[in-house]
């Protein structure tokens, strides 16, 4: 997958990971720029947007995240999380959905560019 810009530029690259009742359903992976949102939809099942800062000097850098179920054939209203990135490890979070049988896990990692 590429996105304009994707040859010159460290870009995150978001794993998502959808379970139900521990069973996973999907597992969508996306790219996106930073400074920049992008979103992925998993139809019937799942959408997830995310946008992460640019990394600081020592690779620290905020994501939020919105993630929305579908139910009864439309999204549902989102669910909103944040985190702290340090871009040196990957990074991984969880979140289960209140009130449902959801659980995301969302991993991130750095895709570097071509140096200049």
């Amino acid at each position: 997958m590429a996105l304009p810009g994707a040859l010159f530029a460290d870009q995150v690259k978001y794993d998502v990971v959808l379970a139900r009742d521990g069973k996973v359903v999907a597992s969508p992976t996306f790219l996106a720029e930073f400074g920049k949102p992008a979103a992925i939809e998993v139809g019937g099942m799942m959408r997830v947007e995310a946008v992460t800062d640019l990394p600081d000097k020592e690779g620290n850098s905020a994501t939020t995240v919105k993630f929305q179920l579908f139910e009864n054939g439309k999204l549902r209203p989102p669910e909103e999380s944040w985190m702290l990135v340090d871009f040196t490890r990957p990074a991984t979070f969880e979140y289960s959905v209140p009130g449902t049988n959801a659980k995301f896990t969302f991993k991130q990692l750095l895709v570097k560019g071509p140096k200049k």
